[in-house]
């Protein structure tokens, strides 16, 4: 029999923003008030840094990036530097670990595998990178995981690439890859792909491979004050997913 969980799903937010859900899920969680849950978005233009990044580095960088309309955030989640932005979907699962694996690594293979039967749907054929964490197709990098543990319990993520631009990429080493090739499905298709299909397939093979039924937010009335009071206007403007 599938547990339950709860299933969140945005067009755009601000990182900022998505981050303090995050963090009141997680506490959420923590405390019982709510089932474990996943949260499928997308965001406007930010660069993000792990914990390992050197804080000098990204004091140096920061105002020119922000200069060139980006946002900057040093996050507390694994991992070194990554862009997020419009036509890249971002999987936020917020969950007990121990209710689906022990083995942490184990837990970032299945993110992985969400991501390369996803895309393996869409006639793409999909691989793991050995030494590497992330999803490759042709030795250039599609899928990313950036992933914080806190209490026995997960948040932050996955990231895809679907339509969106790869230019800025370009002004970081992306995860800490010297030469590492970024690519999106649009890219390797060239083909402009309907993004709430891709939500769709990416919640599905959530589903079968964490074993869960996913549950609509609306029928929680705890979940969507708290969603409400972290979001705001934000949250009832960005609760439909465009195409």
């Amino acid at each position: 029999m599938k547990r339950s969980s709860l299933f969140l799903q945005f067009d755009e937010i601000e990182y900022g923003k998505a981050w303090e859900l995050q963090k009141a899920l997680l506490d959420a969680r923590v405390s019982g008030r709510i089932e474990d849950c996943l949260v499928l978005l997308q965001h406007p233009p930010t660069f993000t840094y792990g914990r390992r990044y050197k804080e000098g580095n990204l004091i140096a960088n920061k105002e020119y990036y922000e200069n060139l309309g980006f946002a900057v955030y040093k996050t507390d989640r694994g991992g070194l530097a990554t862009y997020h932005g419009p036509g890249q979907i971002v999987g936020y699962p917020i969950l007990r670990l121990s209710s689906y694996t022990k083995d942490f690594y184990q837990y970032l293979r299945m993110l992985e595998e969400v991501m390369i039967r996803t895309l393996n749907d869409l006639g793409i054929t999909a691989k793991r990178n050995e030494g590497y964490t992330g999803v490759w197709v042709d030795n250039a990098k599609i899928g990313f995981i950036g992933v914080r543990l806190a209490f026995g319990y997960t948040m932050h993520g996955f990231s895809l690439n679907i339509n969106n631009d790869l230019t800025p990429f370009d002004y970081i080493t992306p995860c800490g890859i010297q030469g590492v090739r970024v690519i999106s499905l649009k890219e390797v298709s060239n083909t402009d792909f309907d993004m709430k299909k891709i939500y769709i397939k990416l919640a599905w093979h959530y589903s079968n491979i964490f074993r869960v039924q996913l549950t609509p937010i609306d029928g929680w009335k705890v979940s969507t004050s708290l969603v409400e009071e972290c979001l705001g206007e934000e949250y009832r403007s960005a609760n439909t997913v465009k195409p």
